[in-house]
């Protein structure tokens, strides 16, 4: 009788696991799955290789940045002006996006201002500001409303302290700003403005300026026509 053949079974990329060993058994999964392993393993280092090296070249751009700026600093000690300037300015422009360049741009409007040229300072403060980070905004709106109040454009200076305010980032920020404003507006004339500002100052509990916002609302109810 002629015996039957079986099927033989289609070879597996996995080999079945059959020893009773659990020791053997992982030995054998390791040896099929070489391959594939080791693919894999070169893949997530080659991820991890490029974030560390992402970071890496972040962390060297932010220290050579604040090199930059410290060196920059050092003219301005100096009594080097004018070569500070086109320091910042340097640093401003080659590492923006980085806490030192935006530190050097409210450093380049200061050293405008220090110069007297205050309308040229508030013109790079203005465009440095759309693309300023959050920590940034209320910095630069509040050195724009110094300019302008340097100009004795304290309508001007009002307006942009209220906007400090409003980007400020905490509460006892916002009250300096929003006091500042207040001066502004007495500064101006615009009474009316003034008083609400103050009146909100001093209606805040435990403001730590609730108590000059009194003394200034005394003032003005003060005036005549109160």
């Amino acid at each position: 009788m002629a015996s039957t053949k079986r099927p033989v079974p289609a070879a597996s990329a996995t080999p079945k696991l059959i020893s009773d060993d659990p020791v053997e058994n992982a030995s054998m999964w390791l040896s099929a799955n070489a391959k594939p392993l080791a693919i894999a393993g070169a893949l997530a280092l080659a991820a991890g290789l490029g974030v560390w090296g992402v970071r890496a070249s972040d962390a060297k751009k932010r220290a050579n940045a604040s090199t930059a700026l410290y060196e920059a600093q050092a003219l301005t000690f100096a009594g080097q002006a004018d070569s500070a300037r086109i320091a910042l300015e340097a640093v401003a422009s080659r590492y923006k996006g980085t806490t030192a360049g935006e530190q050097a741009v409210l450093l380049v409007a200061q050293n405008l201002f220090d110069a007297g040229k205050h309308s040229d300072g508030v013109v790079r403060l203005e465009a440095a500001k759309s693309g300023a980070s959050r920590a940034f905004a209320a910095p630069i709106e509040a050195l724009m409303a110094a300019g302008y109040e340097a100009q004795a454009n304290y309508a001007k200076a009002a307006e942009h302290y209220a906007a400090a305010a409003k980007v400020a980032a905490n509460e006892v920020e916002r009250g300096a700003y929003k006091l500042a404003e207040a001066r502004q507006l007495m500064a101006a004339g615009k009474r009316t403005e003034a008083i609400a500002a103050f009146e909100a100052l001093r209606g805040l509990p435990d403001s730590p300026y609730a108590t000059e916002a009194a003394v200034r609302l005394g003032e003005l109810t003060a005036q005549p026509g109160s």
